[in-house]
């Protein structure tokens, strides 16, 4: 299921950014021989910025990662930015919905 990013609150989970999972989430998952479900994250906080060049506002995003994931490794923040109008993977819907990896 997606939804706008507006819509995201804390607690949720959801796929990380696109972008970051196409250029290096989704290989160290195969290299790692992690299930997809390790690439999730716990939204932490949501801030909105200050109005852009362009007039537009952006969401910072912070994150936890999953234990798959950190595998017993401190779990930093994971922040991004995203325009709210941006439509968003949900995490635990994704399961069902996406391609593997």
């Amino acid at each position: 299921m997606k939804k706008h990013a507006s819509k995201i609150k804390v607690g949720d989970v959801i796929m990380p950014p696109p972008r970051e999972v196409r250029l290096w989430m989704a290989r160290t998952c195969k290299e790692e021989g992690l299930p997809e479900s390790a690439l999730y994250l716990t939204v932490t906080a949501i801030k909105e910025s200050a109005l852009g060049k362009d007039g537009r506002r952006w969401l910072r995003i912070s994150s936890l990662q999953t234990p798959e994931w950190t595998r017993g490794r401190r779990n930093r923040d994971f922040v991004f930015k995203v325009r709210p109008e941006t439509l968003w993977l949900m995490g635990r819907e994704a399961q069902r919905g996406s391609p593997p990896l």
